[in-house]
């Protein structure tokens, strides 16, 4: 049996790094962080929705929290289900 909690706290932690390390990208080298998103979208031109603002602190922090709590939401539920399913 896998401890949710703890999983989910582990997975949560991780997305805040990846969080904060794409907005440190996004301010120090937005071109490098433009060229890596469209080299994972393949065939799909991505420079018709390139943003032509830099974010701001209120928007940089909603991210963080959304995403952090959402994978963190995710993952406990994923976990609980596969412990009652496991059984």
């Amino acid at each position: 049996m896998l401890n949710a909690k703890a999983f989910a706290n582990a997975a949560a932690a991780v997305m805040a790094v990846w969080v904060l390390a794409c907005t440190t990208l996004a301010y120090v080298a937005p071109d490098l962080l433009f060229s890596m998103a469209q080299s994972w979208t393949h065939a799909i031109n991505l420079e018709s929705v390139r943003a032509t603002f830099t974010p701001n602190l209120g928007s940089l922090l909603l991210g963080l929290v959304s995403a952090t709590l959402l994978t963190w939401v995710t993952t406990y539920g994923i976990i609980t289900l596969y412990n009652k399913w496991a059984k």
